[in-house]
């Protein structure tokens, strides 16, 4: 039996989202596979910090208390990580990976990993701190150890930006097919408690209201379809209450407000999504989404953008159209309305076949393992 590795996961919190999960589920199946993990937050609390917790995976909290808390937090790292010892340090998101890799001199030089999450997401979405985040990651990439990418044009972007071609990798998402899987009495549950008959054809997205993930662009492309049949929107995620209201007044301006539904970020997603007749994805950019492999292992129908792997993962599946094109997406929900009744292939076979959560791990624990077998020589 190989031995165990020792890994120090660092993200800012464990709310939920994408690359949450994904750490989440990751530190879970190396935990029980008998490996030393534990995660080390900036910020306390989170739905995944519970789920880790439950699974028998410390959570270690850096009680960042703000923005401006720099030198003290990082000071607290590098005192964490001197406790622990730990042989890997993974980071996931641009600060942490930054974090970690100035922390490393600090910290007995342990192993650094970073995980890339994007696969070119315009850093002026995210303001001064998004656009120093990514210069620093390109100018400091040779210096990681390890560049774990979630997709495969990820990792065809991260190498435009100077980063290592030796150490820039791909290892895909994996989906927990025990948690996400068809329930239709789940999702009938759902409904009733957003007030949503079982009669209406209902579209989903999942996501953060950011720019990025395209909600306005997904309303404006169902909006004729809202207009003239038993149909509704549902905009299933957390966000600032100027992003949701924003949104509420573009469907008031479309005339639809009374068939779009706002939520708010639900726990219970493998119910939210079964809820669902259609599962929308209309990203401008991403990585590799992990709602859109979610609601494939519900065997929803999908549609998704052209961006990161997206359509790698919707295979022949599910519709795929560039991103920000509405008329494109309106002929998609379209398509999607008028073939509800069609018998199609499984998009949950797709999903079992080729993105498990098994594999994320294997491919993962064997990267890592490299890592730590490799010289200590390192030329940049």
């Amino acid at each position: 039996m190989s031995a165990s590795l020792d890994v120090l996961f660092l993200i800012r919190s464990l709310h939920i989202g994408g690359a949450e999960r994904q750490l989440a589920l990751l530190a879970r199946t190396m935990h029980a596979s008998g490996h030393r993990v534990r995660v080390a937050t900036f910020y306390a609390s989170g739905a995944f910090e519970a789920d880790l917790r439950q699974a028998g995976v410390p959570v270690l909290d850096l009680k960042k208390s703000g923005r401006w808390d720099v030198l003290t937090f990082f000071w607290r790292l590098v005192r964490l990580l001197r406790k622990e010892k730990p042989v890997i340090v993974h980071g996931y998101l641009p600060m942490s990976n930054l974090l970690a890799l100035l922390a490393k001199p600090f910290a007995g030089w342990p192993k650094v990993v970073w995980g890339i999450r994007s696969s070119g997401s315009d850093p002026r979405h995210y303001g001064w701190m998004g656009r120093l985040e990514a210069w620093l990651q390109a100018r400091l990439s040779r210096w990681a150890d390890l560049i774990i990418c979630n997709s495969q044009r990820g990792r065809q972007y991260a190498l435009s930006q100077g980063f290592p071609l030796a150490r820039t990798v791909c290892v895909p998402n994996g989906v927990n097919c025990e948690q996400f899987f068809p329930d239709p009495a789940a999702g009938l549950r759902t409904r009733e408690a957003w007030g949503i008959s079982q009669d209406v054809y209902l579209i989903g997205i999942v996501g953060r209201f950011v720019p990025l993930k395209n909600h306005a662009g997904l309303l404006r492309a169902a909006a004729p379809l809202l207009l003239t049949q038993p149909c509704a929107v549902v905009c299933i995620g957390s966000g600032s209450s100027q992003a949701i209201q924003e949104m509420r007044a573009l469907a008031v301006e479309l005339g639809i407000a009374d068939k779009v539904f706002f939520p708010g970020a639900h726990l219970e997603m493998c119910a939210a999504y079964n809820a669902l007749d259609l599962f929308v994805s209309a990203s401008l950019t991403e990585g590799a989404p992990n709602v859109l492999g979610e609601a494939m292992a519900c065997n929803l129908p999908v549609i998704c953008t052209d961006v990161g792997d997206a359509a790698w993962l919707a295979a022949d599946y599910g519709q795929v159209v560039s991103p920000g094109d509405v008329p494109a997406l309106e002929r998609a929900i379209l398509h999607a309305y008028a073939c509800r009744k069609i018998p199609r292939a499984s998009p949950r076979e797709r999903v079992l076949s080729a993105f498990s959560v098994m594999a994320l791990a294997a491919n993962t624990e064997t990267l890592l393992r490299n890592v730590c077998t490799a010289s200590e020589t390192k030329t940049p």
